[in-house]
């Protein structure tokens, strides 16, 4: 098969499994003995910053000269990004090669009455099989909705991450706070350290229970661990402590204030693999010891590289002068979006092009968005049977809002119209992961 046929073939199996549940994959992991289980594994889960936490943790140990693995979904161009070593894309080449080799095992499990494996499964299992050819010490795994039914929930990882979480996917994880934490908590495994940001909300008690059933040592990072010191022409300067060190100059690039929040994650995570790599299996010891035990010299330097080298598209992303490309997709990351932009962009008179999908909550999206006094909105669709109707997004905002609204069916139009339309202000795309895919594909 040419590698296109290959992506045809990926695209055209249904999203979601027919039979909830991990049943299917362990069967099929079963056949292929468990690649899976032949390099460490990281389990990140979450609403929003999973994929940006898992980089920033992926560019440290990378710092660290370890070999990492990151699977991630979705992907904004290219079927590829899903699978990456080192910050390096599967080539197409391996790519046919991998999926082939993953098919042939597929094939052996339907002889045996196993079906066939849903759309996320399959990326899934060529994940780990790929992981396990290239000889990685660490797989960063992102989990794809929820956690635990996730088809990534068969990981017996060392370490687990959940980054937040807010209401989204609300019609099959649950319409509250509390429901949508325990499915992310579903990802907790007995005795796996747990890092967690906690927002101080409904979610808390949850992981933590989940924590305590596990007797999983929880490791909270809070916004009062860090602050904001200095923003620069290029940088986001912040301070860290850790609880096992004083940080006291960290650096991010110049991107969405959120960004700290997951970097700081990614800092405490890695604190305890290194915890990990000198035997130091009793977490819980650690609280009180000096930071002497834990980090040299060495391991604070490459925490400081691994973060500035990071670099994670269509997060906050500056893809020409004063135009912007954000992949808030909820309400919890649109309120993220809009604090960014009131201290980064206090001043500059503001231009929104926004899409969505039609099956997201985007009325409360609109209104938080319209808090911000943007000089004109323009509504686009991209190119995907989810994007909602044109109309109807633009008839919300002209409920919250009395900006100039403008629409354009055709997405490139749009954008093309709104960078006419710059000079002195900022125009930030917003509202889709499929916005900013389609925007980037377009070579923007």
């Amino acid at each position: 098969m040419t590698y296109q046929e290959c992506v045809d073939y990926i695209l055209s199996v249904p999203l979601f499994a027919a039979k909830l549940g991990t049943d299917t994959l362990n069967q099929i992991l079963d056949i292929m003995e468990h690649p899976e289980k032949s390099y460490a594994v990281v389990h990140v889960a979450g609403t929003n910053g999973k994929g940006s936490t898992c980089s920033f943790l992926a560019s440290i140990l990378k710092q660290a000269e370890k070999k990492v693995g990151v699977f991630t979904s979705p992907h904004l161009i290219k079927i590829n990004e899903r699978l990456s070593i080192n910050g390096q894309v599967i080539s197409d080449e391996e790519f046919v090669i991998l999926f082939t080799e993953t098919m042939g095992y597929i094939e052996i499990a339907k002889k045996q009455g196993i079906p066939h494996p849903s759309f996320f499964e399959l990326m899934f299992l060529m994940g780990a099989l790929y992981f396990k050819k290239q000889q990685v010490d660490y797989a960063i795994f992102e989990t794809g909705m929820g956690g635990r039914l996730d088809a990534t929930n068969v990981l017996e990882p060392i370490l687990t991450i959940i980054t937040s979480v807010g209401l989204d996917h609300t019609q099959f994880l649950g319409d509250t706070i509390e429901k949508i934490a325990a499915e992310k908590a579903g990802i907790i495994k007995k005795g796996v350290p747990v890092v967690f940001f906690d927002r101080k909300d409904e979610a808390t008690p949850i992981i933590c229970h989940y924590c305590k059933k596990n007797d999983a040592h929880l490791h909270i990072v809070e916004k009062k661990q860090y602050n904001l010191l200095e923003i620069t022409e290029k940088t986001i300067d912040f301070s860290f402590d850790s609880v096992y060190y004083m940080y006291g100059s960290l650096k991010i690039r110049k991107t969405a204030l959120y960004q700290i929040e997951n970097a700081v994650l990614a800092v405490k995570a890695y604190e305890l693999l290194l915890m990990n790599e000198n035997r130091f299996y009793d977490l819980s010891a650690l609280e009180e010891q000096s930071s002497n035990h834990i980090l040299t010299d060495t391991d604070i330097d490459d925490i400081q590289a691994g973060l500035m080298n990071m670099l994670w598209r269509g997060r906050m992303e500056c893809v020409s002068k004063n135009v912007y490309i954000d992949g808030a997709h909820n309400e919890e990351a649109i309120d993220a979006f809009c604090r960014t932009i009131e201290v980064l962009f206090p001043n500059e008179q503001k231009i929104l092009l926004f899409a969505v999908s039609r099956d997201k909550d985007y009325g409360n999206m609109i209104k938080k968005l319209c808090e911000i006094d943007f000089h004109e909105v323009i509504v686009v669709r991209y190119d995907d049977s989810r994007s909602a109707e044109v109309s109807m997004v633009a008839e919300t905002f002209r409920h919250f809002s009395g900006s100039k609204i403008t629409t354009f069916d055709d997405i490139r139009e749009g954008f093309l119209y709104g960078k006419s339309h710059v000079c002195d202000s900022v125009l930030f795309c917003v509202g889709s992961l499929y916005l900013a895919g389609n925007l980037l594909s377009l070579g923007v």
